[in-house]
């Protein structure tokens, strides 16, 4: 029911806002449509605390008429990350400002995107899962080419052909898994994990998903769509992406390439884990030097989800655990990062660092708010990316220790990128175009109290997410 719940709620939603006529009203059922679904989403979630060695099941049997079974499962890796999804949809919602000219179309594609990604999330059947990833990529097309900036169209088909042609390396996959299930064939997930893979077999498997999971993610060197699209898409676009959208990609890694692929991860990953390493490094170099601050976003990201990456294909189950709840931070504080960027763009126009200064002046409860995120970046105990960030390092540790020195190195590149940029905006000498900035308004400051509870809550207790992970980890 809760599962059923999860889908149908924001896809009836969605289809009711294509006919809506007022955006304020769209967007106020938008939102409230929203938070209904996190609601559940807790409720799912307190279910799978109380019993972690069980998931939530929904089975919908078509067999005999389109000759597919419907099956979804969630369990302590999926709760977490439909969690996020339902946490993040209404804080994007209620950013979006009254004075942006959006339409009823708008709020309705976040919704069949929320949509999409819990279907993501939940699907216990490859080909369920296929279709939901696919439908995910339709919403934030047209948000961006409707929405985004300049060059936004030429920007999202470029967008959309590199994550097509990484899908269609994954569909392949799944197809000659299937026809390795025992007859009658099936595309559940149990079946594929009960087969019994060669090496031989595994290599071009572990090829096919990882191209689809690299570009979604994205990993270097399949970045190049990241930076523009991030760029030319709306705010609330970009949060839908960098907080939610790209973990599509490392989930997929944690659900087929761990468990379908476990030899060449035990065996392969040093081949790649340097040129993610790589990717980690030059995401933070670029992002030392970016003289735009959404941009500098963007690659600060690029850097971290490599992290992430580097954890799970560690082969270690501290590297796995660290990993999962780096990506639920990672997307928290990332829509906190864009929060903040909206805030400094509304009031000034300008995204250039070097355009900005003196804000903390004038801004006292934005500089705190501000100061707060980027320390949750920065990776500072307490703060939720500290438990995650150690114990990813601690994983690769114990699979190469050179690697792991080298990525523990990169935490001091980020602490430049991040206290650089806030030291310049906040108090570098006062500007023309910060001369009259404002402060946060209540509602505003709303906004960021969900993801500063997250921070913190995270931070300070995380075994509660740890303790939830383990014996599905393990």
């Amino acid at each position: 029911m809760i599962i059923a719940l999860l889908l149908i709620l924001p896809l009836f939603a969605s289809i009711f806002l294509f006919t809506g006529k007022t955006v304020q009203q769209s967007k106020n059922f938008a939102l409230l449509a929203s938070l209904a679904v996190f609601v559940i989403s807790l409720v799912g979630g307190y279910e799978l605390i109380v019993a972690p060695e069980k998931a939530l099941f929904s089975n919908v049997d078509l067999e005999s008429i389109l000759g597919v079974n419907l099956l979804f499962k969630i369990d302590a890796i999926s709760i977490i990350f439909v969690i996020l999804t339902s946490l993040l949809v209404p804080i994007i919602i209620a950013s979006t400002d009254k004075k942006e000219h959006r339409t009823p179309h708008f709020f309705a594609l976040i919704m069949l995107m929320q949509t999409a990604l819990i279907g993501v999330f939940a699907a216990s059947d490859m080909i369920l899962f296929y279709i939901f990833w696919e439908l995910a990529l339709i919403p934030i097309f047209f948000i961006t080419a409707r929405w985004g900036g300049e060059n936004a169209r030429k920007i999202s088909i470029k967008f959309l052909i590199y994550t097509v042609v990484g899908s269609f390396f994954m569909l392949i996959a799944i197809l000659y898994l299937y026809t390795l299930t025992p007859a009658p064939h099936s595309f559940s997930f149990d079946s594929f994990y009960q087969l019994k893979l060669s090496y031989s077999q595994q290599i071009p498997l572990f090829l096919a998903f990882f191209l689809a999971f690299a570009i979604k993610i994205p990993l270097f060197p399949f970045h190049s769509w990241q930076v523009e699209t991030y760029n030319a898409s709306p705010v609330q676009g970009s949060m839908l992406l960098a907080g939610i959208m790209l973990k599509m990609g490392l989930y997929g890694i944690v659900r087929f390439l761990l468990p379908l692929c476990s030899d060449v991860v035990a065996n392969g990953s040093l081949i790649f884990l340097p040129l993610i390493l790589f990717g980690v490094i030059y995401g933070a170099v670029i992002a030392i030097s970016q003289p735009h601050l959404k941009k500098l976003i963007a690659f600060a990201s690029l850097s971290h989800v490599g992290i992430i990456a580097l954890g799970l294909l560690s082969n270690s189950r501290y590297g796995i655990e660290g990993g999962i709840l780096q990506m639920f931070s990672h997307g928290v504080n990332v829509v906190g990062f864009f929060l903040c960027y909206y805030m400094i763009v509304k009031r000034t126009k300008t995204d250039k660092i070097s355009e900005l200064g003196g804000i903390a002046s004038v801004a006292p409860r934005f500089a705190t708010i501000f100061m707060i995120i980027v320390l949750a970046n920065v990776a500072l105990p307490l703060t939720n990316s500290f438990v995650g960030e150690f114990l990813i390092l601690l994983g690769l540790f114990t699979y190469n220790k050179i690697l792991a020195i080298i990525a523990g190195l990169t935490i001091i590149l980020v602490a430049v990128y991040m206290l650089k940029m806030y030291q310049k905006i906040m108090f570098g000498e006062k500007k023309a175009s910060t001369e009259n900035f404002t402060d946060l308004t209540f509602s505003e400051i709303m906004l960021f109290v969900p993801i500063i509870i997250a921070i913190f809550a995270v931070g300070i207790y995380p075994s509660f997410v740890l303790q939830l992970l383990q014996s599905v980890v393990k």
